[in-house]
């Protein structure tokens, strides 16, 4: 699958990254059964040791609408969620019909987040009895805020192919206070027959959102100043056989997909901002 046709960055870390939260989960038909703490003893007991710590925690779900001025909410459905976490600021959560992992600033390597993901659909397949996958996904949302004094830095950390016309010289003196842009692709896989039963889609977000502005995704939040968004988000909703080798190499390509866009967007004065190292 090629969502984007851009090269493979080199590895590369950044000692300043923009990363608020990566996130992947795997929909499935419901099984009643993790409802309960039985349901979830045998997930708990081969998981322990990623994540020691495990609470039910009553959720109001909203649908929110990244949005200048007030979020747009809609009605508020409650949920009881299995929270499984450590120490590093892991989380995995679980409901009767779906498991998401996430992580917030302390994402270190994809390596990790893949481990980890492995370790939970192997654990739902095999002590759970997952057989099918609904949907599968792969979500980074960087919020890179824009440094007080300088409203206008944020044009120099991106290609002009993704901040448009709104970060040129064309809006002179005036000050950019929102501007979010959406395009969604998709995508045929190609390869061996054991690729995604259907196109991979995606849906990029970016661009500057204001103070107090809501990011919809994990746990809500309000952003404490104006800054620059980039939300990039890639995943199938096609049913497939819930094999823990095969979502495992899915979500591969997917990150590597996103990884490619997000370094492509930066510019050099970029990677110099955010402490780009190569090698």
């Amino acid at each position: 699958m090629t969502m984007f046709r851009l090269e493979e960055p080199p590895p590369y870390r950044l000692a300043r990254p923009p990363l608020n939260q990566a996130l992947v989960q795997v929909r499935f038909p419901v099984e009643t059964r993790l409802a309960s703490l039985e349901g979830v003893a045998p997930i708990q007991e081969q998981l322990g040791t990623l994540f020691p710590y495990l609470r039910q925690q009553q959720t109001q779900q909203l649908a929110l609408v990244v949005s200048p001025g007030s979020p747009v909410a809609g009605e508020a459905q409650v949920t009881h969620p299995w929270h499984f976490t450590d120490d590093s600021g892991w989380t995995f959560v679980l409901e009767p019909g779906s498991a998401a992992l996430s992580i917030g600033p302390q994402y270190s390597e994809f390596r990790e987040f893949s481990d980890r993901f492995s370790a939970i659909t192997k654990a739902l397949h095999y002590s759970s009895g997952v057989q099918l996958a609904d949907r599968l996904g792969v979500r980074y949302v960087n919020i890179a805020e824009i440094p007080p004094g300088d409203e206008r830095e944020w044009r120099r950390w991106l290609r002009p192919e993704l901040t448009g016309w709104g970060g040129t010289d064309i809006v002179g003196d005036s000050r950019v206070t929102t501007s979010i842009t959406q395009t969604q692709l998709a995508a045929p896989p190609v390869g061996d027959l054991s690729g995604p039963p259907a196109d991979v889609q995606a849906i990029i977000r970016h661009g500057v959102v204001p103070a107090n502005t809501i990011v919809p995704v994990g746990a809500p939040q309000q952003l404490q100043r104006p800054a620059y968004l980039i939300d990039l988000d890639v995943f199938v909703e096609a049913s497939q056989p819930f094999e823990p080798e095969e979502l495992s190499r899915q979500v591969t390509v997917f990150h590597d997909q996103i990884d490619r866009f997000f370094y492509w967007a930066l510019t050099d004065e970029g990677k110099a901002y955010f402490g780009c190292e190569v090698g």
